[in-house]
């Protein structure tokens, strides 16, 4: 058989190109460590490999969420507990406050210092986390949850949302609670009420947290609620500013408190409660009493802090002092086990987070195991394939060269 020159040189050219490529991908295998460099090298593996990067990838975020969870819960949980701290330091004012022997004088000065706790109590409910987001303002982390009024009062201004983090495949994990859930929706000892003013009011109204004065006569009108409306001051004679007190659910007049002369501070008592409204209200304005079997931390704060701070050393005070002082103990025993009841859940959720760390751990580590063994070069056997094509590679340059010098001129 005729081999013609130029076959001859191609062919030797081709096995010196074939035994460069097979050096330089050994080289790149073993210089990267990786033994599959492209998905050419091994589709099956190059397809497992991308579905464990991925995986793994996966992992490290779950492993981020874990890391933020466990920083917002715990800080939460330090949080909740100089709340307690607060709070039992209350309850040991009210009970001195209750003494029949102090005067109206010594109970403001009591006052005092529950005003200084009623404000850590409103920076602690507005605590931040490291990222500038308030953790008890539900999904509203940009605002302030608890806002103090003009009047003193503090309220919420967040929603009842709840924020979760996954930390596994089928894993969230809650990693807050609202405000409204924890300080607001506390069960109150009684019946109670809460006070607001209409916010499409004209006028300067504010009101107090108001009083429970009559137990009985208040147990007998809830659950309905009272509405306070300002009337035209020509309503009176002489004119001047008035207002009617009304049942919200048929809009009859409670007490007989038609038309009667309004004087801001003064005390208004109907249905067995006090309130006392201030500022300058324009007709057609309202307050509402709305009935509620809860009451937020803050306002069993600040009504006691009103009533120490406003009732007189006089039988009639002394009554509704009396009451005030038990249902602030009261209010405040169960503001504790609200607050007693999220710790125990913080605690479980912390728990639930390491033992998914831990299993996400031992997940990871067998993935990398396997992800190690499909990608990653045997060095021994990598370095001793390179000598060996080296060795061709050199053959085949020395083998082209001999034959390159050859012709039939040789044969002469």
């Amino acid at each position: 058989m005729r081999i013609a020159t130029l076959q001859s040189f191609n062919s030797g050219l081709n096995a010196i190109l074939d035994a460069q490529s097979a050096v330089n991908k050994t080289q790149q295998q073993v210089s990267s460590g990786r033994r599959v460099l492209t998905p050419a090298d091994d589709p099956i593996a190059s397809t497992k490999i991308l579905q464990l990067q991925q995986d793994l990838a996966q992992r490290d975020q779950y492993e981020r969420n874990m890391t933020a969870a466990e920083n917002r819960l715990n800080l939460e949980e330090a949080t909740l507990s100089s709340v307690t701290e607060s709070l039992t330091r209350l309850q040991e004012l009210t009970v001195n406050a209750g003494s029949g022997s102090l005067t109206m004088t010594d109970r403001q000065a009591i006052s005092a210092e529950i005003q200084q706790l009623e404000n850590q109590l409103g920076s602690l409910f507005n605590t931040k986390d490291p990222n500038g987001e308030y953790i008890f303002a539900g999904f509203k982390g940009g605002t302030a949850p608890f806002q103090q009024q003009d009047n003193g009062r503090y309220e919420y201004q967040g929603d009842e949302g709840q924020r979760y983090l996954a930390i596994g495949d089928t894993t969230r994990i809650a990693t807050g609670d609202n405000g409204k859930k924890l300080f607001t929706d506390v069960r109150a000892a009684k019946e109670t009420f809460t006070t607001s003013a209409n916010p499409l009011n004209l006028g300067t109204t504010q009101v107090n947290a108001g009083f429970v004065v009559d137990e009985e006569a208040y147990a007998a009108f809830y659950p309905d609620d009272l509405i306070v409306t300002f009337n035209p001051e020509a309503a009176i004679d002489p004119a001047g500013p008035n207002y009617t007190v009304r049942r919200a659910s048929d809009n009859r007049v409670v007490d007989g408190l038609a038309n009667s002369a309004y004087l801001p501070g003064a005390e208004i008592v109907a249905a067995g409660i006090s309130l006392k409204i201030s500022g300058n209200p324009e007709s057609g304005d309202e307050v509402l009493a709305k009935s509620t079997p809860k009451q937020s931390i803050t306002d069993t704060v600040y009504r006691l802090r009103q009533g120490l701070d406003s009732l007189q050393d006089n039988p009639e005070d002394a009554a509704t002092l009396d009451i005030l002082i038990e249902d602030t103990l009261n209010n405040l025993s169960n503001a504790q086990t609200s607050v007693s009841e999220v710790r125990s859940q913080l605690g479980a959720r912390l728990n639930v987070v390491e033992n998914a760390r831990s299993l996400s751990a031992d997940v990871k580590l067998v993935s990398q195991e396997v992800l190690s063994e499909l990608s990653d070069v045997d060095f021994a056997e990598a370095v001793s394939r390179l000598s060996l094509q080296t060795f061709l590679l050199e053959a085949a340059q020395q083998s082209y060269t001999t034959i390159s010098r050859l012709s039939l001129f040789n044969q002469l």
